[in-house]
């Protein structure tokens, strides 16, 4: 499927995603209204090293939206008459264990079995058996039906049960029986011929990945929960089929859009919008890679987005959600500036180490021909932000408030954690199990509290990112702050450290713009020369940071 812009608001996104690819953005995307294409085009670089741009027509990893394949491919066989979402999993293998065997596909589909998340690393070989003994081994996490927690282990059983049935690999039934039918001849995991297609490479900060067709396979750790590959056209061609009966029954599809707990259907999330009902799921890895899928049902809207790289240690697609529903329904989002057609001045000019008046120290680095401002404290942070003198002493109090409260937890005493919070009756309960998961996961024996920024979830709040390291993992637990009170805690997931950079560019030889994809908001900051030599940058709130 071509390159296409057709109409206002295609224009309209193309010019969002084209201002903001200097600025960290880089894949592809489609938007689809009532039925016909308004946006299909690539951005950015596929390939850094080669020079290959990112288009229309590039292979993306989908990650976790490779679930509704596998949901779909169960309630085909459903259809057939060869299994039923009730089938307890003894059903499908023997000896399995007591405290499972009456496990549902229903509770694997919705993740309220109870099942462990992961069974290894994507990668790493591993085959169906030792996989399956491997998570019907493992502890349950909860009693079956009684809980959710998101699974891919309980997808990679749902893919052993569909082998099992079918009597054929996974990969297999899945083209013959919806792929094919539905006209994606470009989605799957080896059974394509990818050999002159543009497949994109991943980057994960200065980490280059190369392409998913590099790694080992097959994996049971990710077959049938993540790593199908797949274009936008292909995606907007699933979407069509989803829109007709012939793939899947209208009986089919509506249990696979009926949610369970926390908005989870078959394979979605099915959740309530001000733009009515959306139907979505996305995807991400380590890796730098990400996927979103999003249909607004009543609206009759489909979204593709694809990136194939991570936005300074956070997931790019988790940053562009907002936005792009925004300006999609209407709204207006403020871009950063136009760069002239040459750049004003050298960025490894601008690059080195400076300093501000406190001793606070940013590092500037040239990346994917861009700037990169990695602040060493909260003073930097502060200096990035362009914040108040009033915004600076409310993060200056959150971040050491933080530190007192995140340490006591990690010594065992979550008191001050819970004396933190607003309405504390109410959120207790929410608060104590999102501790005790990051406990469970990560096995933490360091703390360190990361930095305050604006909140991505609450206006008028910020937000504490703190970071937890055990033995083998990291985990990353978010606090909500509005009015010194503690409104709401996440766990999230961070491919590195660098959140708190700036991406910026210079629009002429005296001015650096920095803007953030989240926000929104283009900062500016004055160069000033020595001579022909770059000595300092000055911020909005006009506190110079001088370069070493």
């Amino acid at each position: 499927m071509s390159e296409m812009v057709p109409g206002k608001l295609g224009r309209r996104l193309d010019r969002y995603l084209s201002r903001i690819t200097p600025f960290g953005f880089a894949g592809a995307a489609l938007l689809a209204i009532d039925g016909k294409i308004v946006l299909n085009k690539g951005y950015g670089l596929a390939n850094r090293a080669e020079g290959i741009p990112n288009t229309a027509q590039t292979i993306f990893s989908l990650g976790s939206i490779t679930k509704q394949f596998t949901a779909a491919a169960i309630m085909k066989l459903e259809m057939q008459g060869r299994l039923y979402t009730g089938d307890p999993l003894g059903r499908f293998f023997p000896g399995v264990p007591a405290d499972k065997a009456n496990i549902t596909l229903h509770q694997l589909l919705t993740h309220t079995a109870g099942i462990i998340n992961y069974s290894g690393e994507d990668f790493v070989m591993a085959d169906k058996e030792e996989t399956v003994l491997k998570i019907l081994a493992a502890p349950l996490r909860f009693e079956p039906g009684k809980e959710y927690a998101y699974s891919n282990a309980g997808y990679s059983l749902l893919a052993a049960v569909i082998e099992q049935v079918a009597q054929q690999p996974y990969e297999h039934f899945l083209q013959a029986q919806l792929l094919a039918p539905a006209g994606l001849h470009h989605t799957g995991y080896r059974l394509p011929n990818w050999s002159e297609m543009n497949v994109a490479h991943w980057y994960n900060g200065r980490n280059h990945f190369g392409t998913p067709l590099e790694k080992p396979y097959p994996s049971w750790n990710l077959l049938g929960n993540g790593g199908i590959l797949s274009t936008t056209g292909d995606m907007f061609r699933w979407h069509q089929a989803l829109q007709s009966d012939e793939i899947l029954s209208a009986a089919a599809k509506e249990k696979l859009y009926t949610p369970e707990q926390q908005d989870y259907a078959y394979g979605w999330r099915v959740v309530a919008t001000e733009n009515g009902r959306c139907i979505q799921h996305n995807g991400a890895s380590s890796y730098g890679s990400s996927a979103l899928f999003r249909r607004w049902m009543d609206a009759d809207v489909a979204l593709m987005l694809f990136c194939n790289t991570d936005y300074n240690g956070e997931v790019l697609i988790r940053t562009l959600e907002e936005p792009l529903e925004t300006l999609i329904f209407g709204g207006a989002v403020p871009l950063p500036p136009e760069l002239p057609a040459e750049p004003p001045c050298s960025l490894e000019k601008v690059a080195g180490d400076f300093v501000l008046p406190d001793g606070a120290a940013i590092h500037v680095a040239v990346e994917n021909e861009a700037l990169h401002l990695t602040p060493a404290s909260q003073v930097g942070i502060n200096w990035l932000l362009s914040l108040s003198e009033a915004e600076t002493a409310v993060y200056n109090q959150t971040f050491h408030r933080t530190q007192t409260v995140m340490a006591a937890a990690l010594a065992g005493d979550t008191e001050p954690l819970l004396n933190s919070l607003a309405r504390r009756e109410a959120r207790t309960p929410g608060v104590l199990r999102t501790w005790q998961e990051l406990l469970e996961e990560v096995q933490p024996t360091e703390m360190k509290v990361l930095g305050i920024r604006p909140s991505l979830y609450l206006e008028d709040a910020c937000e504490a990112i703190t970071k937890f390291t055990g033995l083998e993992e990291s985990g990353w637990f978010v606090s909500i702050w509005r009015d010194g009170q503690n409104v709401g805690v996440l766990l999230t997931e961070l491919t590195n450290d660098n959140i708190f950079t700036a991406v910026a560019q210079p629009i002429t030889a005296n001015t650096l713009v920095t803007y953030h994809l989240s926000y929104a908001q283009p900062r500016q900051f004055q160069i000033e020369y020595e001579g022909d030599n770059i000595c300092s940058l000055v911020s909005e709130q006009n506190m110079m940071a001088q370069k070493e």
